[in-house]
């Protein structure tokens, strides 16, 4: 395909969707939340009384428009942020590869969205699940294998399905590949080392993955690595075998392991290193997490001396900083 004047709208977001899979190494799953995101843009244009057909139609009124769009839309914010970000992403490629003169994208307003706050599992719910002992089948053997490796590294969901056997050590150390294919070290720690190796060894196959899938028209169709929705499936099946209402999800665990390791070392650039995310800012939400739990532990002290020598609350302060 060859950049032009000329090039048509989806043709532009091919090559945009392109670049981001080659270029920038983004996950299937990224390009396909980019992919739908920039449909919605094309569908709008698509049906005004006089659509722009090349990327070099489109202008500012008609990004404006799309805004004004979005903004009546009823989405939620977090929805019509990540559309609009998507959009300014093309606009901004499109500039670059001179099938526009200006950076349309300058124009866009991008809601401010607040992250939620993670939502770890506590001490307690993390070492029930761990410490299930676990006697039965395969698949059984691989959950609890699954689940310390995932607590034990910290890992994305995609990072340990895409681990094989052969990456192990006897050290514990093992080498993950994140986004944008970026390499990191991480430790098992010799409670998961040994979690895997049962598991491994209630094994009979030569199949190189870590984790298997077990399902049955997996295994017909000759997809033996656990996917990403098995994964999910799994850790629904254990919250609800384990009452842990916590544990809505793989990536909880992996907001687990954060927050317990910068609670324990208070050390935010070692837990950036550890979760492999390339910009600082992402850590904030599990410094608040660690504060605020930090300060309910201050308040709960406060109110245990207080019934015990009779000394108003009041009189110690309801935060550290406060101290006399």
């Amino acid at each position: 395909m060859r950049p032009g004047p000329s090039l048509s709208l989806s043709e532009g977001v091919e090559e945009y969707l392109t670049y981001l899979a080659v270029d920038r190494a983004r996950s299937p799953q990224t390009i396909r939340a980019y992919s739908t995101d920039l449909a919605s843009a094309l569908e709008f244009w698509n049906g005004l009384k006089r659509p722009p057909h090349a990327v070099s139609e489109l202008s500012r009124d008609l990004v404006r428009a799309y805004q004004r769009h979005l903004g009546g839309s009823g989405l939620a914010l977090s929805s019509r942020a990540r559309r609009l970000q998507a959009l300014r992403g093309l606009l901004r490629y499109a500039m670059r590869e001179s099938w526009l003169e200006e950076d349309l994208g300058l124009h866009i307003d991008i809601p401010r969205v607040s992250a939620p706050l993670p939502k770890p599992l506590t001490t307690d719910d993390a070492r029930t699940l761990l410490d299930h002992r676990s006697e039965g089948s395969e698949r059984e053997l691989r959950d609890q294998a699954l689940v310390h490796f995932l607590l034990s590294t910290g890992c994305r969901i995609s990072e340990a399905l895409g681990v094989n056997r052969s990456d192990l050590s006897h050290s514990g150390r093992l080498v993950v590949r994140g986004k944008g294919s970026k390499e990191r070290m991480v430790h098992l720690t010799p409670a998961a080392l040994s979690a895997i190796s049962t598991y491994l060894q209630a094994r009979h196959d030569r199949e190189p993955a870590l984790f298997l899938n077990y399902d049955r028209r997996s295994q017909a169709a000759g997809a033996r690595r656990l996917t990403a929705a098995g994964a999910r499936h799994i850790i629904s099946r254990l919250r609800r075998e384990r009452g842990l209402e916590a544990l809505r999800s793989p990536h909880v665990l992996r907001h687990t392991t954060a927050t317990e390791l910068l609670t324990i070392t208070g050390n935010v650039r070692l837990v950036q290193e550890v979760l492999g995310h390339a910009n600082l800012n992402t850590m904030q939400g599990y410094t608040k997490v660690v504060d605020q739990a930090r300060t309910e532990a201050y308040r709960e002290f406060s109110r245990r001396l207080a019934t015990r020598s009779g000394v108003k609350e009041s009189a110690l302060g309801s935060e550290p900083g406060e101290r006399t």
